[in-house]
């Protein structure tokens, strides 16, 4: 058990150093204009952690066990961070719970929108979610979502144990 233990370390953290790389592409910034803030970028690793996260749901227990590494590793990072920040253990579980909170209902409507294969839905998730309601071309966020599909859908495309294994790259699909 141990060594299935340490083996899921490792795989989860190799892939969420793929996450963080692929969140942090500039073509995020530039083209489909995120807010290159905190937020916008802490929305990007949570879009791209969704979209690992939807795949190994379909791959049942290991999948799921890696899934649940995954978020332990964000999550832990992401408390690292704010104590960097200098943020005080009170603040950091504050801090934390909504973070979660957000996280867990982007889950919720991304994966909703991947399954039902809406794009318009997504969009107006990212509308709300990643653009914060302001003012940006709909067309704009529209494309956004189309392009957040396609790479769902060439995630779909990786075998099971490649992506188990975290053998697999993110393709840059978006036009």
């Amino acid at each position: 058990m141990f060594f299935k233990k340490k083996k899921y370390e490792t795989i989860s953290n190799d892939i969420y150093q793929k996450i963080v790389k692929f969140s942090r592409n500039k073509i995020f910034y530039t083209k489909y204009k995120v807010p290159d803030t905190i937020d916008g970028r802490y929305d990007m690793l949570v879009l791209i952690t969704i979209l690992v996260v939807f795949r190994l749901s379909k791959i049942k227990d290991e999948g799921l066990v890696l899934s649940q590494k995954l978020f332990d590793i964000i999550f832990r990072d992401l408390d690292f961070s704010l104590r960097e920040l200098g943020a005080g253990d009170v603040s950091v579980a504050n801090n934390m719970k909504k973070l979660i909170s957000s996280y867990m209902g982007r889950q919720k409507i991304y994966i909703k929108a991947f399954k039902n294969n809406d794009e318009n839905s997504l969009a107006l998730a990212f509308k709300n979610n990643i653009f914060r309601n302001k003012d940006q071309k709909k067309s704009l966020i529209l494309l956004f979502s189309t392009n957040i599909f396609k790479i769902n859908k060439k995630l779909e495309l990786i075998e099971d144990n490649k992506i188990l294994s975290g053998d697999f790259e993110f393709s840059i699909c978006l036009l």
